[in-house]
């Protein structure tokens, strides 16, 4: 299964939020947890959307003929 560039994209944004957790300053760690869940968010809906679009590709459609 091949993800586009755009998932991939928004998981290493939210692995990056998460790595730079530890030197942020005390009061402003929110913002990387809060980047690190919306990226998550973005990454798994993307994601989402192309396995169903191609999911959706490979079956039949009505009226069809299977011959």
């Amino acid at each position: 299964m091949r993800l586009s560039r755009r998932s991939w994209f928004f998981l290493a944004m939210s692995a990056t939020c998460l790595l730079l957790l530890a030197p942020t300053p005390e009061k402003y760690r929110w913002v990387n947890l809060s980047m690190g869940a919306l990226s998550l968010m973005w990454f798994i809906l993307l994601a989402t959307e192309e396995i169903l679009a191609r999911r959706d590709e490979n079956r039949p459609r009505a009226g069809r003929s299977h011959r």
